[in-house]
């Protein structure tokens, strides 16, 4: 996708008056405008939104969507985590365009993650998981509520799970018995740290199966893997938004129980759980 600031270059020659107000409130401010819908730009611009959507055809993105998302693309040139924070809290931007905004990041974020993970992929991660005697899931940081995500599906699918950011001890003390029949689940993005790194070489020396997650292949901790899965966390937020994450787990879930009639049955039995629960309670 075309930068803005290269787009306004090319077209600026043949722009309006008002659309060349606009360009030089985009230039300006568009850390916030791109957080702005239509009419707020207008707004904050002091030119009409028909004016807004006119300047998007104009630099060639065909629709105010497009436009919108290639000012999105621009913050990754300009700001860092902390400060898209602060622009959110930005006075000139509405609740329901931060929400809106972060939604379509979310969504194509999810669609990037799908389109550089292959369904093969899928299915190897999805047998290791199921042949592996027992499982260790790791989740560094915000990535924990992955783990727990996980392991608390793989525990009812599959049997022998252990959630290491569950324990409570030291994460490198909980896999100490880690074996060449085990797996090593560890979710780290997009930065990893020291310990994440010392869980993975352990788990690598005892010749234990490893699959990550992480921001892509060429990630440190993509290193260590047998299988690497990518999420892409995108650039909104510190670190990022973990949905595309938890989509690309709940997938691997999915195929688990589409392919394991075991695994489906266990399912099933814990959702027939509660209410087994309500009926003896009724007794």
């Amino acid at each position: 996708m075309k930068r803005i600031s290269d787009a306004i270059n090319e077209s600026f020659g043949d722009l309006t008056k008002n659309q060349k107000v606009l360009s030089q409130y985009i230039l300006a401010e568009c850390d916030k405008a791109a957080f702005m819908t239509a009419a707020e730009i207008a707004e904050a611009a002091g030119v009409s939104q028909s004016t807004v959507v006119r300047f998007a055809w104009a630099l060639g993105y065909g629709a105010f969507s497009a436009f919108h998302s290639a000012l999105q693309n621009e913050l990754q040139y300009r700001i860092t985590a902390l400060e898209k924070f602060e622009l959110l809290d930005s006075e000139e931007v509405s609740d329901s365009s931060v929400f809106e905004s972060l939604a379509q990041a979310d969504t194509l974020n999810i669609k990037k993650t799908l389109a550089v993970n292959g369904t093969d992929g899928l299915k190897n991660v999805c047998a290791r998981l199921q042949f592996a005697s027992k499982i260790y899931i790791y989740g560094q940081g915000p990535c924990a509520c992955g783990a727990y995500y996980m392991g608390s599906y793989l525990r009812a699918l599959l049997g022998s799970v252990c959630v290491v950011n569950q324990t409570g001890e030291d994460p490198l003390s909980t896999i100490a018995t880690i074996g060449s029949s085990d797996l090593l689940f560890c979710i780290s993005l997009p930065r990893h740290a020291e310990q994440t790194r010392m869980l993975l070489r352990y788990a690598q020396r005892r010749e234990a199966c490893v699959v990550t997650i992480s921001e892509g292949p060429d990630s440190e901790t993509a290193a260590f893997a047998d299988v690497n899965l990518s999420a892409e966390c995108g650039d909104y937020g510190a670190g990022g938004s973990l949905a595309p994450l938890l989509t690309l787990l709940n997938a691997l879930v999915c195929l688990i129980v589409r392919n394991d009639e075991k695994a489906e049955r266990r399912l099933r039995l814990v959702d027939e759980l509660p209410r087994y629960l309500l009926r003896e309670e009724g007794r």
